[in-house]
């Protein structure tokens, strides 16, 4: 399927602003709290499903 008569269609108004605020916004630095919290998860070794689900409880459910 071709995309020409999307492409030949007139944009709305609001659709340039739009682009402008979404590019702004991916242009933005990562906060620093941020940055470190990834670096903390890039730094943990992962944990394996069975070795998570022996740490986790089971939930408690009714006539627990």
């Amino acid at each position: 399927m071709s995309d020409e008569p999307m492409r030949s269609r007139k944009r709305p108004e609001w659709a340039a602003g739009l682009r402008q605020l979404y590019d702004s916004v991916v242009e933005e630095p990562l906060p620093d709290t941020f940055d470190d919290l990834l670096s903390r998860f890039d730094d943990t070794t992962p944990v394996s499903k069975d070795a998570q689900s022996a740490k986790t409880p089971a939930p408690k459910g009714k006539g627990a």
